[in-house]
């Protein structure tokens, strides 16, 4: 490993990556407990169905206020009030859950769960501008991928540990274990994130000449944030399609876990790998072969009708997927600009983000009017066109990072 990226990479372990980990675990800890205690507390389907759709318009429509308010008040503040504002909302999440009556906990868990997901917009959003103002930019992707390495390791683990408290203490345990986490990782971060500063010379996009006007930032964050969006619609949509396409051909939920576990492993392995290839070859360079693999996988759904096949189907996902590792956060520090970042990267990850209301839209349509296999393949369709349409932007908007060299003696 190259000794500049070890030392960075030990400089941001307890300040970015251990705090990434612990609150992804905990998140992911309580994410198949959130209906179901709904549903306990009185809630019908639609109703549980509804409060997701309103947390992900949040997540769309969230970051650009939260953009401003990290820029106003700095990444190291941001990053405690987030957490804080979502270490309440578990709190009063748990309080609702083993209350014994009362409709109030049901007003109480909703609430609940739409703070903590303002909670949420703001401590991501303050960890990632941190990142992009801390990493040189020929480092930048490898940081990024690990940054969301540590993100997937933690939803590997979350719920494995979740399911554990779950099967002792019963459901409502799961968020016990969200604030186990949460109130560790703010405890790292107020302890090792130093208070915000300028970013120094050499850094990131600040060694280039600041953007002339507006129009010169807003274009490759619209551009490229297209492509982004379509990346977000396609892994959304694999979440999601992954057990409907199981459950479509009859598999049993066993086996449909099966495959989302081997995938998750997969993904994993190709964390470093995905960052060394951005920043020796450019950011097209993943994206694209990242988004042309996972449209292949859902354009050849019908595969998936054998075990081998779905095996298959569900193993090319995860190569796309994993060949992505960390792009969707290396191009938000690429198209910002240093100088009030937070509030473009804001921009930034409404406009990605709106992939995670577009694709579950698709299917949803789709699927009303022909099949579920039909919604995969239009997935892939689209994936396709991302793929084309990153080859053809991305090297016009993000120039490829020269390596690092040795300073001449």
């Amino acid at each position: 490993m190259d000794p500049e990226l070890r030392a960075l990479l030990r400089r941001l372990l307890l300040p970015v990556y251990l705090p990434t980990m612990l609150y992804a675990g905990g998140a992911a800890a309580i994410i198949p407990v959130i209906p179901l205690v709904g549903l306990r507390l009185g809630m019908s389907v639609p109703q549980v169905a509804l409060l997701g759709t309103l947390a992900g318009v949040l997540t769309v429509i969230g970051p650009i206020p939260t953009g401003r308010l990290v820029h106003r008040v700095g990444e190291r503040s941001a990053l405690i009030l987030g957490g804080l504002v979502a270490i309440v909302s578990i709190i009063a999440c748990l309080v609702a859950a083993m209350a014994a009556t009362g409709t109030w906990r049901l007003l109480l868990f909703a609430a609940a769960i739409l703070v903590m997901s303002v909670g949420d917009l703001t401590w991501d959003l303050g960890r990632q501008t941190y990142l992009a103002d801390e990493v040189p930019a020929q480092l930048r992707a490898r940081a990024m991928s690990l940054f969301g390495g540590m993100m997937r390791v933690g939803r590997i683990i979350g719920p494995l540990v979740g399911a554990g408290v779950i099967a002792l203490f019963g459901a409502p345990a799961a968020f016990v274990v969200h604030l186990v986490a949460a109130c560790l990782s703010l405890v790292l971060v107020t302890r090792y994130v130093t208070p915000h500063r300028l970013v120094a010379p050499g850094r990131g996009p600040a060694d280039s000449p600041a953007p002339a006007s507006r129009r010169e930032v807003l274009t490759p964050i619209l551009l490229v944030g297209t492509a982004a969006l379509v990346l977000t619609a396609a892994r959304t949509n694999r979440d999601l399609l992954l057990p409907l396409v199981g459950h479509y051909y009859g598999y049993h939920e066993s086996l449909v876990s099966l495959v989302f576990a081997v995938a998750s492993a997969a993904e994993l392995v190709l964390v470093l790998p995905a960052g060394t290839v951005m920043d020796r070859y450019g950011r097209a360079a993943v994206l694209v072969p990242c988004l042309a693999v996972m449209g292949i996988a859902f354009a050849i759904t019908p595969i998936a009708r054998t075990v081998g096949g779905f095996f298959l189907f569900g193993g090319l996902l995860a190569l796309g997927n994993g060949l992505g590792a960390g792009i969707n956060k290396t191009l938000s520090a690429d198209v910002t600009p240093a100088v009030g970042r937070a509030r473009w990267m804001g921009l930034w990850n409404s406009v990605s983000g709106a992939g995670s209301l577009v694709g579950p839209a698709m299917v949803s349509v789709i699927s009303a009017v022909s099949t579920v296999v039909t919604a995969s393949v239009a997935t892939g369709v689209l994936g396709l066109v991302g793929a084309g349409w990153a080859a053809w932007w991305l090297p016009r908007l993000v120039p490829r990072t020269r390596r690092s060299r040795p300073p001449a003696t």
